[in-house]
C-alpha cells in the first residue's frame, strides 16, 4: 500500500508540474526552432501579443538567449537588463541566482530580451528612430531590448503621424503596384510563347456558339465578331450563304478568308465553284492585294482559262527588262494562248508582239552603239529622245522612217518590212510615214510617197489619206509655199479647199477658188485685204476684169 500511495503521489506531482509549466511556459521569440519567416508573421498578425492576454499586464517574462529564465524573472522588477555592444550571437549562460546573476551582468553586459510588441535597441553610436509595424527603435540611453504591450497605441499614433507628414502624392506613388519589368530576351520569348498558348486556348475553347444570322449582322453593322466559334463545314458555308443572301461584300470577303484559312483546299474549291458570287469577291480580294500566284491557280480551278491567260500577259507586260519580257511573253504564249482554242483570236496578236519585241531589241543595240560612236550625222542632227524598246508597231515605224528610211527589205529597221510583217494599213503607213518626212524636209521624197502609177504607165497623185489631211501635215513642218500650193489645188472639195487656203494664207489658191465658183462678192471682198501692188493683188484685179467668167452675183 505504501508503495501504491507512493506512486500516486508521484503522479499527481508530476502532473501539477506539467500543467504549471505549459501555464507559465516562456516564449522564446529569439530560439532556434522560430525562422525569420515565422517570427515576421507572428510581428504583423500580432499573434505575439495576443499569446500574452492572459498575462498580467503588469508583469513581465525575462529571459536568456539559450532559453533560460533570467534572474529579474524571479524578483518581478520591471527594469530592464542591460544590453551588451559586443556581438549578440554569442550565447550567455545565466545563473538562477538572483545576486549570482547580478554579479555577472555588470561585468559583460548580457543580453536578454522580453516578451513584448515592441521592442527598444540601443546602441552607443546611433541615434536613428525606425518606426514600423514591429515599432523597433534605437535610443542611446537605455541597453535593453525590451517589449510593453502599453507602447502599442503610442507606436501606431507615431507612424500615423509620419503617414500624415506625406504628401498626397507621394502616398499614391508609394501605394502603386510594381510591374516587374525586364530587358532579358529569352524572358521575353518566354512570355510571348505563354502569351500565344493562352491565345491558343481561348481559340480552342470557342465558347457559346452565336446564331450564323446573328454573326453576319454583327460583322454587316462593324460589332464585334468572332468566327472561330464555327467548327463544322457546315456552319462555314451556313454563314458564307448568309452573307451571299444579304448581298454584303465585305461580310463575303472576311467569311470567305476565314473558310479558305480553316477547310481543305479540295473541299474549299469545290465549294467555291457552286457559288460564283463568293469567287468573284475573293478574285478581287486577291487582286487588290496582288496575290497573283495564288490568284492564278484559283482562276484555273474556276475554268477561266481567258481571264488566267490575261493576267499572265499583263505580268509580263509589266516586266521592264526587255529580255525578261519576251521570254515571259513566249512562255505566256506556250502555256495559255496556243493550247487554249478559245483564245484562237488573240493568239496571233501575242505573236506580233513577241515579233516586234525581237525586232526592236537588235535596231536599238545597233542605233546606240550609233549615237554613242558620234559617227553617224542622222543622230548629231536629230539626237533620239527615247528608247525604241517597248513602243508600238506604228512608233517603231515611224522611228524607222525617220532614222532609217533608205534601208532595204532585208534590213530588220526597213519601214516596208515592219509594214507587212505587222499588217499596217495603207493609211497608218502613208500618215506614218509623210510625217517622217516631212519633219526631215525631204520634199522630193514626199512626192514619190503621193505618186502612184496610173493606167498605161503614166503616174498621177494619190493620197488614201485624203489631200487636205495632206496638207495640214505638211503645214505642221513649216514646208515652201509652193508645196503646199501644189497639194492643196488637188483637193477635190472646193469649200475645203478655199477654207484650208484662207488658214495656210496661200493667196493664189484662194483666188484661183473664189474665181472657179464664179463668186464675185467674196473675190471683191478678199482682194481689198490684199496689199496694193503684190502679185496677188494684181491676180485678184485680173480675175474680177475677166469678161469670159460668168459672175453668179
Amino acid at each position: 500500500m505504501s508503495s501504491l500511495r507512493k506512486s500516486s503521489v508521484e503522479d499527481e506531482y508530476w502532473d501539477t508540474s506539467r500543467a504549471s509549466a505549459k501555464k507559465n511556459k516562456a516564449f522564446n521569440l529569439f530560439d532556434d526552432t522560430v525562422s525569420v519567416e515565422t517570427a515576421d508573421d507572428l510581428r504583423k498578425s500580432k499573434r505575439l501579443l495576443r499569446s500574452f492576454d492572459d498575462d498580467d499586464d503588469e508583469s513581465t517574462d525575462t529571459i536568456n538567449w539559450d532559453g533560460t529564465p533570467s534572474a529579474e524573472t524571479a524578483s518581478r522588477t520591471p527594469q530592464p537588463t542591460t544590453v551588451s555592444p559586443s556581438p549578440m550571437h554569442q550565447p550567455i549562460k545565466s545563473s538562477l541566482s538572483h545576486d549570482k546573476t547580478r554579479e555577472r551582468l555588470q561585468p559583460i553586459q548580457q543580453m536578454t530580451h522580453t516578451r513584448s510588441q515592441s521592442f527598444t535597441i540601443d546602441a552607443q553610436d546611433q541615434s536613428t528612430k525606425i518606426e514600423s509595424a514591429g515599432n523597433v527603435s534605437f535610443q542611446p540611453d537605455s541597453g535593453s531590448m525590451l517589449y510593453s504591450k502599453s507602447q502599442e497605441k503610442l507606436s501606431t499614433s507615431l507612424s500615423n503621424t509620419s503617414l500624415n507628414n506625406q504628401s498626397i502624392h507621394d502616398v499614391v506613388i508609394s501605394n502603386q503596384p510594381k510591374t516587374p519589368q525586364t530587358n532579358d530576351p529569352k524572358k521575353l520569348v518566354e512570355q510571348i510563347q505563354f502569351l500565344q498558348r493562352q491565345l491558343e486556348r481561348a481559340k480552342a475553347s470557342g465558347g457559346s456558339k452565336i446564331p450564323v444570322d446573328e454573326t453576319v449582322q454583327r460583322i454587316i453593322n462593324g460589332e464585334q465578331y468572332s468566327l472561330e466559334m464555327y467548327k463544322s463545314k457546315n456552319d462555314k458555308f451556313a454563314l458564307l450563304d448568309q452573307a451571299i443572301k444579304l448581298h454584303d461584300g465585305n461580310a463575303i470577303t472576311a467569311i470567305i478568308l476565314f473558310i479558305k484559312k480553316t477547310i481543305k483546299p479540295s473541299i474549299f474549291n469545290l465549294e467555291l465553284q457552286r457559288r460564283p458570287v463568293a469567287a468573284n469577291h475573293l478574285i478581287s480580294y486577291m487582286k487588290a492585294h496582288f496575290d497573283l500566284k495564288e490568284l492564278e491557280d484559283l482562276l484555273g480551278m474556276l475554268g477561266r482559262n481567258e481571264e488566267a491567260a490575261m493576267l499572265k500577259y499583263k505580268q509580263a507586260v509589266s516586266i521592264s527588262d526587255a529580255g525578261a519580257k519576251l521570254k515571259s511573253l513566249d512562255m505566256c504564249l506556250r502555256a495559255h494562248f496556243s493550247a487554249n482554242p478559245q483564245l484562237s483570236s488573240e493568239t496571233p496578236l501575242l505573236q506580233e508582239h513577241i515579233a516586234l519585241l525581237e525586232r526592236q531589241r537588235p535596231i536599238e543595240d545597233s542605233d546606240r552603239k550609233a549615237e554613242l560612236s558620234g559617227t553617224v550625222m542622222m543622230f548629231k542632227q536629230y539626237p533620239r529622245k527615247a528608247s525604241i524598246l517597248n513602243m508600238s508597231a506604228v512608233t517603231t515605224l515611224y522611228y524607222c522612217c525617220f532614222y532609217h528610211s533608205s534601208e532595204g527589205e532585208n534590213h530588220l529597221a526597213c519601214p516596208e518590212a515592219i509594214r507587212k510583217q505587222h499588217q499596217l494599213t495603207d493609211k497608218q503607213f502613208v500618215w506614218t510615214a509623210l510625217s517622217a518626212r516631212a519633219r526631215l524636209k525631204q520634199w522630193n521624197s514626199v512626192d514619190e510617197l503621193l505618186t502612184t502609177k496610173g493606167w498605161f504607165g503614166g503616174t498621177k497623185a494619190r493620197a488614201v489619206i485624203g489631200f487636205d489631211r495632206v496638207c495640214q501635215i505638211l503645214n505642221q513642218c513649216n514646208p515652201p509655199l509652193e508645196v503646199l500650193t501644189k497639194y492643196l489645188k488637188l483637193i477635190d472639195n472646193t469649200e475645203k479647199r478655199l477654207e484650208l487656203a484662207k488658214k495656210f494664207k496661200c493667196h493664189n489658191v484662194v483666188i484661183e477658188t473664189l474665181a472657179s465658183m464664179k463668186d464675185r462678192a467674196q473675190l471683191e471682198f478678199y482682194g481689198r485685204k490684199l496689199q496694193p501692188g503684190t502679185i496677188e493683188a494684181r491676180s485678184a484685179a485680173a480675175a474680177l476684169n475677166n469678161s469670159s467668167i460668168k459672175w453668179k452675183n
